[in-house]
């Protein structure tokens, strides 16, 4: 044989067995990369998200200029990091990451089910807290005013909410509840009767009937305060009578209690 024809052989033969080992190679990459995206979506319906992001990691470095696993990693990543904004009540970060998560094309339809749903759902939160803040801070004005019926009457806005048990307004509603606390108490106090100091009503407030105060006793209570250097401009004769209720409850005279009204 010919060295040429020879060289030509064992050439061809090299070349048929490093097409053979690349197309293997192909294969098998590409098969290791179907296995990691498959268990990055798996891991997404679970909500393993860390584990998610992980295998799509490995997917990448099989593929590594690979859209989709670009896609599916950073919409993975977004959507972990509104659910950690979510957790330090950092309501409206997070609906922004859902927003942003639920409009990627070609990443998991479920992450993209999961945020449109989040994101609504803090829409609603975010309103409602900000009513209910605003509410609250009247209903403390109202009760510095010595007006506790009113301000109870604030508050049965954010306790009577349907929701407000939720995680979401666990901080106003333990703040709604402990000015409550404190209306009824002092309602108590100046003689009347409170029926119950629950969420989803306002607690009904009436008088009792053995309390009665006279006109001269209201006349009198003003000139009191107003000895104690109290400005009695704004008070009503309901609230002197309130005046006179509370220092009997405290066994005291107006004089003595005149503090709490300056």
């Amino acid at each position: 044989m010919k060295r040429w024809l020879w060289w030509t052989i064992v050439g061809i033969t090299v070349a048929i067995v490093f097409i053979g080992f690349g197309y293997t190679k192909g294969i098998e990459t590409q098969k290791n990369y179907n296995m990691m995206m498959q268990r990055g979506q798996k891991d997404i319906e679970k909500g393993q998200y860390d584990a998610a992001m992980l295998n799509f990691r490995d997917a990448l470095k099989k593929k590594q200029s690979d859209e989709k696993a670009k896609i599916y990693l950073r919409q993975t990543r977004i959507y972990k990091e509104s659910l950690e904004q979510l957790k330090k009540k950092d309501y409206a970060k997070s609906r922004l990451n859902f927003q942003v998560v639920a409009s990627i094309d070609g990443g998991s339809s479920v992450l993209v089910r999961r945020a449109s749903e989040k994101q609504t759902e803090l829409k609603e939160v975010i309103k409602e807290l900000k009513l209910f803040n605003k509410t609250y801070t009247k209903a403390k004005k109202l009760s510095q005013k010595y007006q506790y019926t009113a301000s109870n009457t604030k508050l049965a806005v954010i306790l009577g909410y349907g929701n407000i048990k939720q995680s979401y307004y666990t901080e106003i509603r333990k703040k709604a509840k402990k000015l409550q606390t404190y209306n009824n108490r002092i309602l108590r106090r100046l003689g009347y009767t409170v029926d119950s100091d629950a969420d989803n009503s306002s607690p009904k407030v009436s008088q009792k009937p053995n309390v009665t105060v006279t006109q001269k006793e209201i006349e009198q209570a003003k000139k009191d305060l107003k000895s104690q250097n109290v400005d009695t401009t704004t008070f009503t004769p309901t609230k002197l009578r309130d005046v006179v209720l509370r220092a009997r409850r405290q066994n005291k005279t107006v004089k003595q209690i005149a503090h709490y009204y300056k």
